[in-house]
């Protein structure tokens, strides 16, 4: 094999419930070419078919594939201490120290591609630390191996999210903030709970402002 080429790309950032799943793959530099004409693009610009076909294709071509979940349960704990973005970075690097590339291109969460690489590298260990890091925005967008990335953590995210549904027996859409049914859910189930889901990201103020509006509804019945 020759010089290994890694893609990263995240899903499932910033929605209320569940987790969120880091994708990785891993390609031969002299197959790049060939992974361009599988006509990749960024997971949020397909249909939910077209992407798990895509999938099935990169799980097949790539030398490797590796999805590595935070929960939100994770989630909440490190951000008393550290980021979202330093949460996703160092997801990242664990995907990187598994996976051990040649050269690795991220599409980039922060302003700064250079300062970013540098943090990476940070977290690596010695025999890491020489490795190429292009982290770009956009990335998803204009390079293939990422894009793939961008896909395999995509399907995780909604084989996650479709778990969820069927576990709680309610299709709350995406479980973006922004989403109303994801709301509703929500607001419903502490009705009916006095909690919300484990899966919910308690540091979202999202969350928080749900509770706090029934705390508000339940004293105003006095």
């Amino acid at each position: 094999m020759g010089k290994k080429v890694c893609g990263i790309d995240e899903a499932g950032r910033g929605p209320v419930i569940g987790s969120m799943f880091i994708g990785g793959v891993v390609v031969d530099e002299k197959n790049l070419e060939k992974l361009d004409s599988m006509g990749l693009k960024d997971s949020k610009k397909l249909s939910d078919g077209k992407r798990r076909e895509l999938g099935e294709e990169i799980e097949r071509f790539c030398e490797e594939t590796l999805v590595e979940e935070i929960t939100a349960s994770d989630i909440d704990e490190l951000r008393n201490i550290m980021s979202l973005n330093v949460i996703e970075l160092r997801g990242f690097a664990k995907v990187i120290k598994k996976l051990e590339p040649d050269k690795v291109y991220i599409d980039l969460p922060e302003p700064d591609g250079e300062r970013f690489g540098k943090k990476i590298k940070e977290e690596l260990p010695e025999h890491l630390k020489d490795i190429e890091i292009v982290a770009e925005h956009s990335a998803d967008e204009n390079y293939p191996v990422v894009s793939a990335a961008s896909i395999i953590a995509k399907n995780a995210r909604e084989d996650h999210v479709d778990s969820l549904k069927e576990k709680y027996g309610r299709d709350f859409k995406s479980g973006y903030p922004h989403d109303r049914p994801t709301i509703e859910f929500l607001e419903d189930f502490y009705h009916e709970h006095g909690e919300l889901p484990e899966e919910t990201r308690m540091s979202w103020s999202t969350a928080r402002r749900i509770i706090r509006k029934k705390e508000q509804s339940n004293l105003g019945d006095f």
